[in-house]
């Protein structure tokens, strides 16, 4: 596999001139089977950090140098990517940096993890085994950390312990379906939005312990107000993951009152209660698919692979037929067991009303939702395409 590590830089002049030699011939002749190869994104840096490349270039045939304006370290590594997938073939990409941070000896172990079946490789300070530097005040810390756990108590996901770690193995058969010119960060939290979406793509992640070193040379690149940009990050993908299921529920709950309403009337026509539940449902369903397919599920733009409209709700009416049928027997053995009516804080109550409501929320919304996803718009049709919200 042709592996590419790419190294952003802008006026890193002396950190490269030790980085390269310290590449080529000390850790890639510790790399067996793939094809290793360095991409340096630089920033038009004016202490001459390209010129230093290129003269490397000469003596090493794997190095290559992509040249763009200073738009922040994100943008430098989502062009690096792209153009590391699309001219180079990359199978892997590896995110690292300039300044002796990260331990160039660490990349043969990301290596490692990957061949043993993983697609996406954490150097992690926050497991046993990693560390960050000692001298680190409490401020630097903090953020650090704090900023770590609320990623990942936001996202839900406890199996990965540093979420904003910067030394990472990607293959690119994920990073090929992350939309890469339109992360929400130009700058550090860049790495935040594409863990996001690679791991929601399913990629199998590993994370190794790893020592994080000071910068030997220049200064560091964070600041308090990238920290607020990773922040704004992680809520703004929380609320992207969460769109989806809020418009599901406010769906479900207009439906909900159609459905009571639709079904108090069929019993008015003199209909039996399990009938009138699931006439009820039966007009309810048609108003959640109308919402559901304008709406809920309005981003999923290849609605024509599943078919028509008419073929799209012919198959949601048969797909809902679980749910009508639930709703039926759960009224027709509780009508059974309670009664026609039930006597509810001083109120006479049909049975059926009263119980569809636990009926819908237990039962047959997360059923529906699944039902929904997989069969009738096949949302995970995303994992074949760019992630664009």
């Amino acid at each position: 596999m042709k592996i590419v590590v790419i190294i952003p830089t802008y006026n890193e002049k002396e950190n490269m001139e030790r980085m390269i030699p310290v590449l080529e011939k000390e850790v890639f002749l510790k790399v067996n089977n793939h094809e290793m190869q360095i991409l340096v994104a630089d920033d038009k840096s004016p202490d001459g950090t390209a010129e230093v490349v290129e003269r490397y270039m000469k003596e090493y045939k794997n190095i290559h140098l992509l040249e763009g304006i200073k738009e922040g370290l994100g943008v430098a590594y989502a062009r690096a990517m792209r153009y590391a997938m699309d001219k180079m073939q990359a199978g892997a990409v590896i995110e690292f940096d300039a300044d002796f941070q990260h331990d160039p000896n660490d990349i043969p172990r990301l290596i490692a993890a990957m061949d043993e079946g993983y697609d996406y490789v954490i150097g992690s300070r926050y497991i046993k085994g990693g560390s960050v530097p000692a001298n680190w005040g409490f401020h630097r810390k903090f953020l650090s950390k704090v900023g770590s756990l609320v990623a990942r108590i936001v996202w839900w996901n406890f199996s990965i312990h540093d979420m904003t770690a910067g030394l990472k193995l990607t293959k690119t058969e994920y990073l090929k379906k992350v939309d890469l010119e339109h992360l929400y960060s130009k700058y550090f939290a860049y790495k935040l939005h594409i863990l996001h979406d690679v791991v929601k793509l399913g990629a199998k992640v590993k994370e190794i312990p790893v020592d994080f070193h000071d910068r030997e040379i220049g200064a560091s690149k964070i600041s308090q107000k990238e920290s607020l940009e990773s922040l704004y990050v992680v809520l703004r993908l929380r609320f992207d993951d969460s769109k989806r299921v809020i418009s599901f529920l406010f769906v479900g709950g207009t439906g909900f009152i159609i459905q009571v309403a639709a079904t108090a009337i069929s019993i008015r026509l003199g209909f039996a209660q399990y009938i009138a539940t699931m006439i009820g449902a039966e007009i309810a369903i048609l108003s959640n698919f109308l919402l559901n397919n304008a709406w809920t599920f309005g981003d999923t733009k290849k609605l024509k692979q599943q078919g028509g409209f008419l073929a799209r709700l012919l198959k949601f009416n048969i797909a809902s037929l679980a749910s009508i049928g639930i709703q039926g027997l759960v009224v027709y053995l509780a009508v059974g067991a309670l009664g026609e009516n039930l006597l509810i804080l001083g109120y006479s109550l049909h049975t059926s009303i009263a119980i569809l409501f636990p009926t819908i929320i237990f039962i047959v919304l997360p059923l529906n939702y699944i039902i929904y996803n997989k069969i009738i718009w096949k949302t995970q049709y995303l994992k074949d395409n760019p992630i664009k919200e």
